[in-house]
């Protein structure tokens, strides 16, 4: 991936999942403050099948109304579409501090891994 930081909600078992990736893969991790005046300089949104959680869609709603790169992966989808996809809008925006949010319920789901293991390459 080609970020230098990623920021995260705090204490949920998606970050953590999401750091233990980071650590690996060389990115520094950032908590998230919601109450920060300064957002990352985009937003990557992990779902599947569509299913979001509403404080998501809200932080989702406030990126977008100022303007700030947003992106939806369903890793339910197609593995090639999403990592293109994801690819194309690193490279298109230049974001290199971006905010990662998904469920909690994705650590369950294994494509979550085979998504991560790809971008990784």
């Amino acid at each position: 991936m080609k970020v230098n930081s990623i920021y995260l909600e705090s204490d949920s078992t998606f970050s953590n999942y999401i750091t233990d990736w980071a650590n690996t893969a060389g990115v520094t991790v950032v908590d998230y403050d919601h109450k920060a005046e300064e957002l990352p300089e985009g937003l990557l949104l992990i779902n599947a099948n569509q299913n979001l959680e509403r404080d998501h869609v809200d932080i989702y709603d406030l990126f977008d109304k100022k303007h700030i790169p947003t992106q939806k992966i369903d890793i339910n989808g197609t593995l090639q579409v999403a990592v293109s996809n994801l690819e194309m809008w690193l490279n298109n925006f230049k974001c290199k501090h971006i905010l990662i949010l998904g469920s909690e319920s994705l650590i369950k789901n294994d494509n979550l891994d085979r998504f991560f293991n790809r971008i990784s390459k």
